[in-house]
């Protein structure tokens, strides 16, 4: 009787370890559920969240970072694929995760907000890229430079589009959501103000895509029977702008400048047709740029507000700098 008894003492005891073991294994599944902090092996990580991995600027962005980081860095990278909501939520679990650092492109400036204030309650210093927030805290906002980016685009223009139009007459596309469109567009009547005061705006229209511009442009043109010049804030605007003016075939009469120098917009200045030029942004710069900012803040650097990054023009003969005008 007593064998048995041990015997049954033994076989409780067994099963209470598993039992507990069980228990113990499912309250670690629930940590790293919660964000369990980042095992880097001993370097300083940084969370990234740009607005979108989709496109070829944040393709290109993300693979600046990446280089720029090498081997001193952890790198977590989340795409929220334009989802506010899912930002939050990759910042969120950042911040359980301890990173050492966010690099951010938020999706909304008003929107990010709550999410810097948790960066702020965990003491996680933020470096925002391409899309200024409207508030909350950060260290220092990183973009291209777009007023320059205007005025190089109206420079390059009046060199080689317009120098011997004294009155030209200009189509604006913009977005009226985008800070940065209109220091685009704000840039480009800079010069155009100082070089050709007689210029003559015939249109300023809104659009957010290639077909919207299109439409737009199609408009500007059956309502103007003298366009020279289109200026576009982005690639979907001045490729919109082409579409339009192929359509109506108005090749020979006017010229397109745009803004991103995206792949296909490069490979339509090469036919050396009517898209005359594009300003082209550095985004593994801006990565670069982004790295070499948090390196500075997480050795106690204060950093500037904001840190412009230089922009070109590219052409169908080769890219032109701000020195070169």
């Amino acid at each position: 009787m007593k064998k048995m008894k041990k015997m049954w003492a033994i076989m409780l005891v067994v099963m209470m370890t598993v039992l507990l073991a069980g228990c113990s294994e499912e309250g670690a599944g629930e940590k790293a559920a919660e964000g369990e902090e980042a095992d880097s092996g001993g370097k300083k990580v940084i969370g990234v969240s740009l607005m979108t991995l989709q496109y070829e600027f944040f393709q290109d962005l993300k693979a600046g970072i990446e280089e720029a980081a090498g081997e001193d860095y952890e790198i977590v990278f989340n795409d929220p694929n334009m989802n506010m909501q899912e930002q939050i939520d990759a910042i969120e679990n950042f911040c359980a995760q301890k990173v050492d650092a966010i690099i951010l492109t938020c999706v909304d400036g008003d929107g990010i907000i709550p999410a810097l204030d948790t960066c702020e309650e965990a003491g996680i210093p933020v470096v925002t890229v391409d899309y200024k927030p409207s508030g909350g805290t950060y260290e220092t906002y990183i973009g291209s430079d777009n007023f320059l980016g205007g005025q190089l685009a109206a420079k390059w223009a009046m060199n080689n589009v317009l120098q011997d139009i004294e009155d030209p007459h200009i189509a604006f596309l913009y977005n009226p959501m985008s800070i940065a469109s209109v220091e685009r567009i704000d840039g480009f009547k800079d010069i155009l103000e100082k070089e050709k005061p007689g210029a003559k705006i015939v249109a300023e229209q809104g659009g957010d895509s290639r077909e919207a511009f299109m439409g737009i442009m199609e408009d500007v043109l059956m309502a103007n029977n003298r366009v020279d010049i289109v200026f576009s804030y982005s690639a979907d605007g001045g490729l919109g702008s082409y579409d339009a003016i192929q359509t109506l075939g108005r090749d020979d009469e006017v010229s397109v400048m745009g803004f991103d120098a995206s792949a296909e917009e490069q490979t339509v200045i090469k036919k050396d047709g009517c898209y005359k030029g594009s300003i082209i942004q550095f985004p593994d710069k801006l990565g670069a740029t982004c790295v070499d900012s948090v390196t500075k803040v997480l050795n106690g650097e204060t950093l500037e507000d904001e840190i412009a990054v230089e922009v070109g023009v590219y052409t169908a003969d080769g890219i032109v700098y701000a020195a070169d005008l």
